[in-house]
């Protein structure tokens, strides 16, 4: 339930529709979740499922493409291998609207900064956030 202190790069963007990232997007649909059981084989990776997935371990994204992830881009905070799991590993760390405090991403209170910051990620720039502590 912290945002993690770290220099991080960006996975992907997500949300309602493409606002013209150059990162890879995927639209959210009712079938969109993010994984958060730490005991899954995709852990802290999307998940096209229409089935009933848990929401207490799970995240499920179109509960949230209205108000915070209209637009939203993942950052790759313990996404790439070696992936921890278990408690406090951490997954779901994402940029994306907030007008109060996150449960441990990173949020912009202007829809229009956030969208202008997506326009301007360039993954061939190898752009980076930095989080201090």
């Amino acid at each position: 339930m912290t945002t993690p202190s770290g220099t991080y790069g960006f996975v992907m963007a997500f949300g309602s529709g493409d606002p013209g990232t150059k990162l890879p997007y995927r639209r959210i649909d009712s079938c969109s979740w993010w994984i958060g059981d730490s005991a899954a084989k995709d852990y802290n990776r999307w998940r096209q499922d229409c089935s009933k997935l848990s929401r207490s371990k799970n995240e499920h994204l179109a509960d949230y493409v209205g108000r915070q992830y209209q637009q939203a881009a993942a950052l790759d905070f313990n996404y790439y291998s070696p992936v921890r799991h278990g408690a406090g590993s951490g997954s779901a760390i994402f940029l994306h609207y907030a007008t109060s405090y996150t449960a441990g991403c990173v949020g912009l209170d202007s829809l229009s900064e956030l969208t202008r910051t997506l326009r301007w990620i360039d993954p061939d720039k190898n752009p980076r956030i930095v989080i201090k502590g």
